[in-house]
């Protein structure tokens, strides 16, 4: 790899550039208008250079350049394939560069803006220089909307003889509807918002029922006559050739098809059309094989086109939405049909008919991977069961048993295994349970469902054994196309710890943290929200948004008040009270409440370059019937998605020093602050590279943690921020990415404050460095 590399730093980037032709090196645009984007600007520009990584460097250039003249030879071959040929420099190029710069700013109302380009040559290399002067953008005057509203014989001069009148309800529409209008007096011309609003009008009027009117009929002519870079703007609407445009329609029947087999209905399978019966229910006409496989009326309710009402494109668009969330058909569309008998009526009347093809109700998939849960290699298998339609009314039945084996090396030398398995249960039902207040309403706005789950979890290792058992209850839903909520009413988590060796038990000589190693009960209710705007369908910038927030035991504490229950009472090693609590089945519970947030943006540069950043931040309050926060639901840090320099769980608290003699250092808190950054970049095939940098701890709340240096203080926690860097690699198989990064610890707040920084305090050691193995982006 390093020989590679060096081929590539040292080989010619014009070395197949040929004679009379040069390497196009660099674009550059320029302009006076800072409140033109470049990025824009650039993206008009029809010929770019080879791409880059880490800013500078022609890398898939460089691969293309290793290859030998000889293009039938296997490596060759290769090597152009994964690489990039050279940009060749065209004059041809560059002018019509020049001519889309300027379509472009007239489309952004710099209609008088001048593009100027310059080539400058040298070395068989050429830079060119685009030159945007700008001027004057012009602006929106006036904006009108009824024809009997222009001051002057504004429509002469286009000589439109079809415009709508004003006594149509459409005009009518359209001039009350000026608010909502995305075109304000004042703002600069701009054809992308000129068509945006072509579409609002065009979807607004299909939500009035007017089913035919297309945006084709939406026109905007404009006037700059001695206007001084100013623009009157009048909204056109041609009478349209198809009079049924100007039509309202309503609903007249619904089908459903809810076996709907394209192939079978194309071929014309006469056995598969003599298999279909129709049934009414509720008055919607039901088209089925043999019997219906969903109730009914869990089809219905992800339906809000009605019967007798003007059609709506707000509620077919909710439709489509809603039956495809029920996650029980692979094909969902909805077409009507004009009945042509109705034409004639005030209002015409539409046929709706709505087609299904349902998956497979089973399935079942097994799942292999490797893992490294605190800095330890394994591998885990998951067997997992879907059934999609449990009782018939759209169910959803996740079944997973899994399995992991991982490997522990000590300093000894000498390992040992630890052994999980597990199972894992998920009910989702399409109905509301438990509703509350304006249920029904909430219910349709939101279409939520309620989820319950169960799970086992045996977990073996030469320090502790550990049993969880977790049964939880709640709701999920969307709110909009990028926002989604989870919340769990009332969650169990049993905790059963056992068989801790002494090793261990002196290892976690805090006393704080041997409190959370114990037998205890998790009576949680929680909320998270999250905002996802990725659209995995197309490159391009996106935002991560995740908030959560949790209580346990207070419902607990008031009940056991409210009955007058005795506290059960635990005595120290010298026989005096040590503390009092309520227990759950005879179980101590944990008693907190915990808040925390997590903040992605993606930067997307091209296709072969990304910047990635992270924020997060959370914190939890042990309070009441516990003292401390559980260990599952504490915060550690360092490891494969955190701080990469550090293995996790051996980071903090604070300036807390590990025992360098502790094998596993079991590390956590009650606050976290973390910051990511990384720059990723694509190299070649399958491999992907990575540049990051971590910065962050966590730190201990409650006063009883006596771990030195562990407890947030506001004086000096910006002291105790460990950083660290390093690269990584990446092979993304597109089903799966394997990750591999190495951390390097740049400051150390363990270490005494003038010696933190460790570059420049410390002689280097192998120690400083941590690999990581993961799979997946860490974030």
């Amino acid at each position: 790899m390093a020989s590679l590399l060096l081929s590539l730093g040292s080989c010619s980037t014009t070395k197949h550039v040929g004679e009379n032709e040069y390497l196009l090196n660099k674009v550059i645009v320029k302009t006076n208008d800072k409140s033109i984007s470049s990025g824009e600007l650039k993206r008009n520009v029809k010929q770019n250079p080879n791409m880059k990584i880490l800013g500078f460097w022609k890398f898939h250039l460089g691969l293309f350049n290793l290859a030998g003249k000889d293009k039938s030879k296997g490596f060759n071959k290769w090597l152009r394939r994964i690489g990039e040929e050279p940009v060749i420099y065209e004059d041809f190029q560059t002018k019509r560069s020049s001519g889309q710069l300027k379509i472009y700013l007239q489309q952004k109302g710099y209609f008088n803006a001048e593009v100027r380009d310059s080539t400058v040559f040298k070395k068989k290399k050429a830079r060119v220089y685009y030159f945007v002067d700008a001027k004057e953008p012009y602006r929106y005057r006036s904006i009108y909307r009824g024809v009997n509203d222009l001051p002057y014989n504004f429509l002469s001069p286009f000589q439109e003889k079809s415009e709508m009148p004003d006594s149509t309800e459409i005009r009518k529409y359209i001039v009350a509807d000026k608010e909502n209008s995305n075109v304000k007096m004042g703002e600069k011309v701009d054809s992308d918002v000129l068509t945006n609003e072509r579409v609002r009008i065009s979807k607004s009027l299909k939500n009035q029922g007017y089913f035919n009117f297309s945006r084709e009929y939406i026109h905007f002519l404009m006037d700059s006559t001695s206007k001084n870079n100013q623009m009157d703007v009048f909204v056109g609407v041609k009478t349209p050739v198809d009079s049924s445009a100007l039509k309202k329609f309503r609903i007249n029947q619904i089908s459903i098809f809810t076996e709907y087999d394209t192939k079978l209905i194309l071929l014309n399978d006469q056995k598969y059309l003599n298999a279909l019966d129709t049934m009414q229910y509720n008055g919607f006409n039901f088209i089925y094989k043999d019997k219906i496989k969903i109730k009914p009326d869990v089809i219905l309710s992800s339906i809000l086109i009605r019967k007798e009402e003007l059609y709506n494109l707000k509620s077919v668009e909710q439709t489509y939405s809603r039956l495809q969330s029920l996650n029980q058909f692979k094909f969902v569309n909805i077409k009507f049909e004009v009945d042509p008998n109705s034409l004639q009526d005030p209002i015409a009347g539409l046929n709706c008919i709505i087609q299904l093809s349902p998956y497979n109700r089973q399935s079942y998939s097994v799942e292999f991977e490797g893992t490294n849960s605190w800095g330890n290699i394994g591998f885990a298998g998951n067997l997992n069961y879907q059934h999609k339609n449990l009782f018939g009314g759209a169910e959803i039945l996740d079944l997973q048993f899994s399995t992991a084996k991982e490997t522990f090396y000590s300093s000894d030398q000498t390992d040992f295994s630890s052994s999980e398995y597990g199972v894992e249960s998920k009910l989702s039902i399409t109905k509301f349970l438990l509703p509350l207040l304006n249920a029904e309403k909430f219910r349709k706005s939101y279409n939520p469902k309620t989820v319950f789950s169960l799970s086992y979890n045996y977990q073996e290792r030469p320090d502790y054994t550990r049993t969880i058992l977790d049964a939880s209850f709640g709701y999920e839903w969307k709110s909009s196309k990028y926002i989604s909520h989870t919340f769990n009413l009332m969650e169990l988590y049993f905790v059963d710890v056992k068989n801790l060796s002494d090793d261990f038990i002196s290892s976690i000589s805090s006393l704080y943290i041997q409190n959370s190693f114990t037998d205890h009960v998790i009576p949680a209710s929680s909320y998270s929200f999250l905002y996802n705007n990725q659209n995995i369908n197309k490159s391009g910038n996106y935002d991560y948004f995740k908030f959560n927030f949790e209580t346990a035991g207070n419902s607990l504490n008031e009940l056991n008040k409210l009955l007058g229950r005795d506290k059960e009472v635990s005595y120290d090693d010298d026989g005096n009270v040590d503390e009092t609590y309520y227990d759950f089945l005879g179980i101590r519970y944990a008693q907190y409440v915990k808040a925390d947030f997590e903040f992605r943006h993606n930067y997307y540069i091209n296709k072969a370059n990304r910047i990635v950043y992270r924020l997060f931040a959370g914190a939890g309050l042990p309070y009441g019937n516990f003292k401390v926060l559980p260990f599952e639901k504490s915060y550690v840090s360092g490891g494969a998605s955190g701080i990469r320099a550090w293995q996790i769980g051996s980071l903090g608290p604070g300036s807390f020093v590990t025992d360098e003699d502790v094998d596993y250092p079991y590390n956590y808190a009650d606050l976290k602050l973390e910051v990511n950054l990384e720059y990723r970049f694509k190299l070649f095939w399958v491999l992907e590279g990575a540049l990051f940098v971590d910065a962050g701890n966590i730190w201990a709340l409650s006063k009883s943690d006596d771990r030195e240096g562990g407890i947030f203080k506001l004086n000096r926690f910006y002291k105790e921020i460990a950083l660290g860097t390093g690269f990584g690699t990446r092979i993304d198989l597109s089903f799966i990415i394997f990750r591999i990064d190495l951390g390097l610890k740049l400051r150390d707040p363990s270490a005494d404050v003038e010696k933190s920084w460790v570059i420049a305090h410390r002689p280097f050691k192998f120690s400083q460095l941590n690999f990581n193995i993961g799979i997946g982006y860490p974030f």
